[in-house]
């Protein structure tokens, strides 16, 4: 009797351990999973970072063979007027329409001097600088509303989320052949998330218009801020 009362707690102990372990060993498994790679290792932190630019930058590369990395630093990145898509998007968007608006107002200036220099006479030529004219006010016209549009979207962006970190900003200098064969510079700046797996964002360096610091510009002037860069 003592022995078949020991052999039932035994077997009730092995059946309760095992319950145990399939309860909280896959999820100590999953949490190991889930947490990624050690990122407060700096030299983790940089070589991860260094795999990522190569393989975002090698994505574009005309020859992805040619690219060789020069330089790479990686910090922490936090929510902020740079990193929120939609101001960001209303930017780029504002300067491609700024740059529509100033292009319709040089032309309408242009036929505008025309037709006033020769003293708005009849004549095919005049009515082609007109017609160009009208044509050049409409275009302002229609432009000037979506412009104000982009900026009420910068100026009024949520700042509910400023702060909050979301992952790594990795700065990457690296030389490749273009197009035409010529090995020049790139510059780029990423912001990836917070295992350095996914890309949020990518700004060109280089001195292009549609650049970080073009984009910062256009944003911080909608805001009323003061760069310090």
């Amino acid at each position: 009797m003592k022995k078949s009362l020991l052999y039932i707690v035994l077997a009730v102990s092995i059946i309760v351990n095992i319950i145990l372990l399939c309860v909280f060993l896959p999820q100590n498994c999953s949490s190991k999973k889930d947490k990624g790679p050690d990122f407060s290792n700096m030299e983790i932190r940089q070589e991860t970072a260094k795999t990522m630019a190569k393989k975002l930058v090698c994505e574009s590369l005309y020859y992805p063979d040619s690219y060789d990395p020069v330089n790479t630093t990686v910090d922490s990145v936090f929510y902020n007027y740079l990193t929120d898509a939609d101001c960001l998007n209303a930017a780029v968007e504002l300067i491609d329409l700024r740059n529509a608006y100033e292009a319709a107002k040089s032309s309408y200036e242009d036929n505008d001097w025309t037709i006033r220099f020769h003293g708005n006479p009849g004549g095919a030529f005049l009515e082609h600088e007109r017609n160009a004219r009208a044509e050049a006010a409409a275009e302002m016209k229609e432009l000037q509303p979506k412009i104000e549009r982009q900026q009420e979207i910068i100026r009024n962006r949520s700042t509910a989320r400023d702060g909050e970190f979301i992952g790594w900003q990795v700065i990457h200098r690296y030389r490749a052949s273009n197009s035409a064969g010529v090995v020049s510079f790139g510059n780029v700046l990423f912001v990836l998330d917070s295992t350095m797996s996914q890309c949020y964002l990518r700004f060109s360096l280089d001195e292009d218009e549609k650049n970080l610091k073009s984009i910062r510009t256009v944003i911080e002037n909608e805001l009323g801020i003061s760069s310090s860069y």
